[in-house]
């Protein structure tokens, strides 16, 4: 074994160490860039089949030596993790979402808009105004939001187009399938993935911008911003948005678009300017926006965690909305308060009975007396 395979045997052993982990078969790699519906996905996955599959969501290298916790990563790409693993002999998923550019900026500029683009307190920032936030995000409009993985980063061949009829890809190569979604298809996921894995997947919306607590300006700015012309003239050329739109979704979208388009021209960011912003706003970063408790779901398998996560799969089936969360310690401790409730209401259950029973003697025990008390005789004169 070569000893860049020995590295990534000992980078994938680091993160799969757990028993039950390594006994799965199947390995799904959410791999996707931010802000595509990418949440959603992973929390629907690991509700519908953590039984048997792993599920490792995954934006970057960066992201995944934070979520797993191994730090010394020896430059191991996400790609040499995923081949190594179908090498294993792993049934292995990787799945991308393809998501509209100018949404997509909007969005991954909303979920960095206070620790890192202006290095502020939601609290704070939430008083900012909109032409602030407007000019900044025009500034750095080319470089938010961009590439797509499933041309990008896969090493893949692709079709030359897009299967909007069944809207999805699955492109298999090197025993590993790479699936592309998109998040316009969102409402039909459950379908084409119960289709694509042979089981029932139920969605469960997790981790939306507009419910957090910086919401309000977040939609606030999607109602009021206008895209400057040039920058829209830069969506309709870009590769991605023609190749997974038809051509009607592709005009609705620009029509939609030019009716919240100003007329002014604007220059955004050169590369020099772009890059001296990031050394600066990465220096002033003032917390890692990387964590896992955004996830409605761990993964957990435990008994308890499998109950809860059947449970609000039935309510997710009933139409009934929910947002529980499936983290261990929170479910464990819930199930207890559960278990103790239950014996306090038993004991006091228990209690009022033995009350009303003793309550019924005490009756039965006054009557009997009062039945058996000798009535006084009187004599006949």
């Amino acid at each position: 074994m070569s000893s860049r395979l020995e590295l990534i045997k000992e980078f994938n052993d680091a993160i799969f160490n757990n028993d039950i982990i390594k006994n799965k078969n199947m390995l799904i790699f959410i791999y996707t860039p931010p802000k595509v519906g990418s949440t959603t996905l992973v929390t629907s996955l690991r509700m519908c089949c953590t039984n048997i599959a792993n599920v490792l969501h995954i934006h970057d290298e960066h992201m995944l030596s934070v979520i797993t916790g191994v730090k010394n990563i020896h430059n191991i790409s996400v790609i040499e993790l995923i081949k190594f693993n179908a090498c294993i002999g792993k049934q292995v998923y990787v799945i991308d979402v393809y998501r509209n550019q100018i949404e997509r900026k909007i969005s991954e500029y909303f979920e960095l808009l206070s620790c890192y683009h202006f290095n502020a307190m939601e609290t704070n920032i939430i008083n900012y105004k909109l032409d602030l936030l407007t000019k900044r995000f025009n500034s750095l409009f080319p470089y938010l939001g961009n590439g797509d993985y499933f041309f990008d980063k896969y090493d893949i061949s692709l079709p030359d187009n897009f299967d909007f009829e069944n809207k999805y890809l699955m492109v298999e190569q090197n025993n590993i399938k790479y699936i592309k979604l998109r998040l316009c298809d969102s409402k039909e996921w459950g379908n084409i993935l119960s289709t694509i894995f042979n089981m029932d997947i139920v969605i469960v919306k997790d981790y939306q911008t507009e419910n957090k607590v910086i919401g309000t300006l977040y939609k606030k700015f999607n109602e009021n911003y206008q895209i400057p012309y040039n920058l829209l003239e830069s969506i309709q050329n870009c590769k991605y948005f023609n190749y997974y739109n038809t051509e009607s979704e592709k005009v609705n979208y620009i029509t939609v678009w030019k009716l919240k388009t100003s007329n002014l021209y604007f220059e955004s960011y050169n590369i020099e300017k772009y890059n001296f912003y990031k050394e600066i706003s990465s220096e002033n970063q003032f917390y890692n926006v990387i964590h896992r408790d955004h996830y409605l779901d761990h993964g957990c398998i435990c008994n308890t965690c499998t109950k809860k996560r059947k449970l609000i799969i039935m309510k997710i089936k009933n139409g009934e909305m929910t947002d529980i969360r499936i983290i261990h310690e929170e479910v464990v401790q819930e199930r207890k308060n559960q278990i103790i409730e239950t014996i306090n209401n038993n004991f006091q259950k228990k209690q009022t009975t033995m009350k009303k029973q003793k309550n019924v003697v005490n009756m039965l025990e006054t009557t009997s007396y009062k039945s058996t008390k000798k009535i006084p005789s009187f004599g006949i004169i």
